[in-house]
């Protein structure tokens, strides 16, 4: 540790100011809504605007936070049709990844040395955690300042939730995240669960701080109503219930569908708008057939400067979760959906529950539970005075203590407490 000590010791005038905000996941690796690239794009704004300046560095170069988010949400194509299948197996399909990783981490190490910020003194350097990556911890001892690795994962650790079998996993853990979870300064969780993984690495408790997904409020501003967007889909009249995110198996939207058709028996009116694309879109876009829903609208991916108009188009915002998984994520859309002032209907399930208090910004059930769902979504259609007054809330919520510059500052004062020992 010892790392502000040491910037202190250099005796230099120049005023501490900016931050580097590195991404170690190459631009091309990317598609569809990346919430990584909106999260690496809220960090690097947030730290110009509290500390005067700041630099986002990838593999390819340094880029804007709006490059990043534009990038993150370009529309690719309907991704519904494609598949993941090859004739490679799996695990050999996952070594090369775990390869790649490496060749990547090797090559990026250096990233941060030289740039326009070389004769800065920073205030502390932020890097996204992966495997092999080490670029942020070798930058903050070249500056003599604090290192903060930002960890929504440990890689290896969500893989094998998701069903990834890596014989080599322990190994992995221990070459590709070990070292640098332990050298950091200090680890920035998104969620408490996430947090009590990375002390099994032997992180001491001390030097990690919980810093769950924010909003930028510059990025993502409220913009009325929605109108314009529910006459483009022909849903003027309805009761809108929307969702937005990727189309991924652990995010249990299958759950809504099945809400949707109990609720459809006593609100004609029901409308769907689901917005984001994957691999999962078909599979729910048959479900939603099937069930013979009739108004459901698939976007597709949008870009991120539409965004807020579309769940401005929302009567009732929803996070989903299957009942049968461990839930460690910090749900980008939740305080997307609170910065348009959206009423929320989410799963009382991981941190969140500490974001919306339940009859307050939201109504909380049981996660998986299709009728809990339905039952909370049928409140906010025969009362919508209540769904204003929620979406209030989440609104005066989410300028209180949901934005990313809450976070810059929250590390910020843990640093100035922990880091100099």
């Amino acid at each position: 540790m010892g790392s502000l000590e040491t910037d202190q010791r250099k005796g230099s005038s120049e005023e501490v100011s900016g931050a580097l905000v590195i991404m170690p996941t190459p631009l091309r690796a990317s598609s569809g809504p990346v919430a990584i690239w909106l999260t690496a794009a809220g960090w690097a704004d947030a730290c110009k605007d509290t500390l005067g300046s700041s630099w986002l560095i990838t593999p390819d170069g340094t880029i804007e936070p709006e490059m990043a988010r534009r990038l993150a949400t370009t529309p690719r194509g309907n991704m519904a049709g494609k598949s993941s299948r090859s004739m490679i197996p799996v695990t050999a399909k996952t070594f090369l990844k775990d390869v790649r990783s490496l060749i990547w981490g090797w090559r990026f190490r250096s990233a941060g040395v030289h740039g326009p910020w070389t004769n800065r003194r920073l205030r502390f350097v932020w890097q996204r955690h992966d495997l092999f990556q080490s670029a942020g911890l070798i930058a903050a001892r070249r500056f003599g300042c604090p290192m903060v690795l930002f960890v929504d994962a440990p890689v290896v650790w969500e893989a094998r939730k998701w069903g990834v079998r890596r014989p080599w996993g322990r190994i992995l853990e221990l070459l590709g995240e070990r070292t640098v979870l332990r050298r950091a300064d200090l680890v920035a969780c998104v969620s408490e669960e996430v947090a009590e993984e990375v002390c099994r690495f032997g992180v001491e408790r001390q030097r990690i701080i919980v810093t769950p997904c924010a909003v930028d409020l510059d990025a993502f501003q409220y913009v009325g109503n929605g109108t314009g967007l529910r006459l483009h889909y022909g849903l003027e009249d309805a009761f809108v219930v929307g969702w937005t995110g990727s189309f991924r198996k652990f995010h249990g939207l299958g759950v809504l569908l099945d809400a949707a058709e109990i609720l459809m028996r006593h609100v004609p009116d029901l409308a769907l708008i689901l917005v984001g694309d994957g691999q999962e879109r078909a599979a729910i876009e048959k479900a939603a057939s099937e069930k013979g829903l009739k108004n459901v609208v698939f976007t597709g991916t949008v870009p991120y400067a539409s965004m807020a108009a579309h769940v401005s188009a929302f009567d009732v915002a929803v996070v989903t979760a299957p009942a049968t998984t461990d839930f460690h994520y910090s749900p980008l859309k939740l305080k997307e959906y609170m910065a348009c002032g959206r009423a929320i209907v989410a799963p009382r399930v991981g941190s969140i529950p500490s974001a919306i208090r339940h009859e307050h910004e939201g109504l909380l059930v049981e996660p998986g539970s299709a009728q809990a769902l339905a039952d909370a979504l049928r409140v906010f259609y025969d009362k919508p005075i209540l769904r204003k007054s929620y979406g209030e809330a989440a609104l005066e919520r989410v300028h209180a203590d949901g934005t990313w510059e809450h976070q810059v500052r929250r590390v910020l004062d843990r640093l100035s407490e922990t880091v100099i020992s």
